[in-house]
């Protein structure tokens, strides 16, 4: 008992860095969901009340703008091979759209989508029901796994809309609770790939983004 006393006090006092690091993995498991929510409404309301904050958006229509659009363009180039013959693309979770501008500007007919739109780059839409045709898509992006509700209902998603061999990439944030607007914390990649049921995993890696705390890259190959 007392030794038990001892680690869990030992644990109360850790930087909260280093529990999510090393240890959130035994206590959390692979995924915790944060459950904050009592409806769906609620979750939507939550989000909406970042994406609408004037402050943020200046912040990212204007100093953040040229510093993500610069990330952006290292993170495609870093990918370029996953890019090669794509032609038509979405980003779930864009904002105000920094990474579609600059797949626009590498060529592809680009989209973004979220609960705000931020035109000309992004559209309103919801990544648990999006509203574009089976198979439309060859090229997938997105960098908001943790904002997702629900993981699994929103992966498929992703691959109902994703025609054969197309390429899907997600950024996320793996050991870091994130923020008041996180659902979800992801302790373990390989919850996120037993979840893909109609893709292979074409790479699996740690990243260090320039202008953003993901950490760690997924892509899959649309069967």
């Amino acid at each position: 008992m007392l030794k038990i006393l001892k680690i869990l006090n030992f644990l109360i006092n850790v930087p909260k860095k280093t529990y999510y690091k090393f240890f959130s993995k035994y206590f959390d498991g692979k995924i915790k969901n944060y459950d904050r929510h009592k409806s769906y409404d609620d979750y939507v309301n939550k989000q909406i009340e970042k994406t609408t904050d004037p402050a943020r958006i200046d912040k990212w229509k204007g100093a953040e703008w040229d510093k993500k659009v610069l990330g952006f363009e290292r993170l495609f180039q870093r990918n370029n091979a996953y890019l090669n013959n794509k032609k038509k693309a979405i980003c779930l979770g864009a904002r105000t759209g920094q990474e579609v501008f600059v797949l626009r500007e590498l060529g592809l007919d680009t989209i973004g989508i979220d609960l705000v739109p931020f035109p000309p780059y992004t559209v309103k839409g919801d990544i648990h029901n999006l509203s574009f045709k089976d198979k439309e898509f060859d090229f997938v992006f997105t960098n908001i796994f943790d904002h997702s509700l629900y993981p699994e209902k929103f992966i498929s998603e992703m691959e109902r809309i994703s025609c054969e061999k197309a390429n899907i990439i997600l950024n996320i944030q793996l050991n870091n609770p994130g923020d008041d607007y996180s659902e979800n914390l992801i302790n373990d990649p390989k919850i996120i790939i037993k979840m893909f049921k109609d893709s292979k995993l074409l790479l699996s890696r740690k990243i260090r983004n320039s202008f953003d705390e993901m950490n760690y890259e997924l892509v899959f190959e649309k069967k």
